[in-house]
This record gives C-alpha cells, structure tokens and sequence, in this order.
C-alpha cells in the first residue's frame, strides 16, 4: 500500500462526533460517536497501527441516545464524556454525562474490524452532568491540562464548572455564569484556553464571542457580531497566548487576537457553506483544519500569525541536513 493511501474504516450508522484520546501516549487513537434513532448507539475507539498501515477498533455500545458531541479526559484514557440527545413521551432533551471504559477493554486489546461480532460491550457511567436549572446540553469539556477532576458545560444561557470527585461517580457543581441579555440567548459553543492557568474560557451565542474569567465568573471579552450568522466553533492557538479561531454559518473562519477584539487578525473564506468545526494542530499551529457542510476538510497554512513565522515544519532528515552541511563548511 502506498504511503498517501487512505486508510478507509466504515460504521454502521451516520457519525456526527469525534475526538483524539490525548491520554494515550502508546496508541494512536480516536473515538468516534454514532447517531441512530432506532438502534443503540456506539462509540467506536479506533486504533491505527501505522507499521502495518491499518485501523483496529473495539465498539462500545451507548445506550443513551445519539451521541452529538464527545470528549476525552486529558488525564485518563479510560474516561470520557459525552453530550447525547434522548426522546422521552415525544420529547427531545440534550444531556450531558461521564462515561468509563469497560476493564475488559483497558488493557488495549483490539479486534480486526468485523462489524458481525457478538463481543459489543457498553460503557460505564460515572455520573451525570445535570442542574436542575437547565434541561439543554450544547457543549461539555475538560479542563484542557488539568488532572481530569474539572469540567466545563454549556446548557441554555448556563455556563457550569464542574468537580469530578469520588473516581469521577460524582460531579458537583462548583460555579456558574449566567448569559443575559434580550431574547432567549443560547449557547452553542466553547473552549477552554490552555494559557493563563486555565483561567479563561471562550463561549459562543448567536453572532457573538465572549470571554470569561473562571475565577470571578465574570465576562472579560465580547466580540458582538463575530460572525454574519450562527458561530458554530471555536479554538484556542496552543502554542500563542490570546490568539482564537472561529467559524460559522456566513462560511468563513476568523482569527481573533483577544486583547483587541475590534477587527479579526484574519479571515479566510474558503468554504461555500456553513463552518461547523475547526480546529489548531497541536504541534504545528500555522495548521489549522476546518469541516463544512459543502462536504469538504480544508487544511490551511497560516504561517503570518503562527508561532512559527517561517512556517517551515523540520523533521530529523532536515536536521541531519543541516549537520551534515555545517560539517562540511568547516
């Protein structure tokens, strides 16, 4: 197989929700979250064997309900956390919960993929993430370098910090914000910064961003009107203080330096429909990756505002160059 082939991995049922297992230092592997109204869902942990070029998986089944969004602990491979959608008496409700990895499974041993095995085994929960004042999850995340015992959620116009305590089993509620304003106001999205001692996270509601002090609860940025339409996703720059991506339903991506939220340091336009995720890539920031609803993934290379402003991404062959023609000079 040639080294640029893809490596093709099919499911069952339609997938909406994905995420990297940072936790795992000695796998490469993902999670994938399925939605189906009639079926129980699953979550697909999916590892790829780059020596033999090929994807081994295990299915964990989330009798739940469809899976819109899931994220993984950055301190423990085995948990995780989901927001899920659930019909009751011909209701709709977003909910949110800690889910843990059955032992079985946590030793690391995979199957060939074979969609007819019987060995599917479900998900543990922990906890849910529930507050009596709201009943609409949009988004849960983790404290991005914490120990795994702090989570963010956004339901309604409610932003929650939450403590994980007895091996995660139980989530108190620890503080919470309160979006206010005219209308119904709604959250749709948020990040967590890694930069000031994670302090500070992004939200988005509507056309607008904000930012938030975790300490006082209190709104230290907003960016009204960020976008034409609907934000759908934010990230912070991993490697560049105050620097945030975000995309949206006018299909373009912007990138905001949060000390001065008055224009966006850039604006790509790229896409042909709406922008629902983008996201900075960890070791090279002047790569960043944006998926749209005009069917297409578009890596871009934005070197002028990256932290590595030549742009040139040095692997070992070009390192030994180097040596080798420093050698050679003297």
């Amino acid at each position: 197989m040639e080294d640029d082939a893809p490596v093709i991995y099919g499911l069952e049922f339609q997938a909406r929700a994905l995420t990297a297992q940072t936790a795992e230092t000695d796998a490469i592997r993902f999670l994938v979250g399925t939605q189906s109204l009639r079926f129980d869902n699953q979550i697909h942990v999916i590892d790829f064997d780059d020596e033999n070029n090929i994807i081994n998986k295990n299915v964990l089944l989330h009798h739940a309900g469809e899976i819109w969004q899931i994220c993984a602990s950055p301190a423990d491979k085995n948990v995780l956390a989901t927001c899920y959608s659930k019909t009751s008496d011909s209701k709709v409700t977003s909910c949110a919960a800690v889910w843990r990895i059955p032992k079985e499974l946590q030793a690391g041993s995979h199957e060939v993929p074979d969609d007819s095995s019987n060995n599917t085994q479900t998900l543990e929960l922990l906890c849910h993430l529930d507050n009596d004042a709201q009943s609409n999850m949009a988004c849960v995340t983790w404290e991005p370098l914490g120990n795994g015992k702090k989570m963010m959620s956004l339901a309604d116009n409610y932003l929650m910090i939450w403590d994980l305590q007895e091996s995660s089993t139980t989530a108190v509620l620890s503080s919470s914000a309160t979006l206010e304003g005219k209308g119904q106001l709604k959250f749709t999205s948020g990040r967590w910064s890694p930069h000031h001692n994670c302090t500070q996270v992004a939200t988005a509601n509507d056309t607008a961003i904000r930012g938030w002090d975790l300490r006082s609860m209190r709104q230290v940025y907003c960016i009204d009107n960020a976008h034409g339409q609907l934000v759908r996703d934010l990230d912070f720059n991993p490697n560049k203080q105050y620097y945030l991506a975000s995309c949206g339903d006018d299909c373009k991506v912007k990138f905001w330096d949060t000390r001065n939220v008055n224009e966006p340091v850039k604006t790509l336009e790229e896409h042909s429909h709406w922008v629902w995720s983008v996201r900075y890539n960890h070791s090279h920031d002047q790569l960043v990756l944006t998926g749209s609803s005009d069917s297409r993934v578009i890596l871009s290379n934005m070197v002028s505002i990256s932290s590595e402003p030549f742009g040139h991404l040095v692997d070992d062959e070009d390192l030994s160059d180097q040596e080798d023609n420093q050698h050679e000079e003297k």
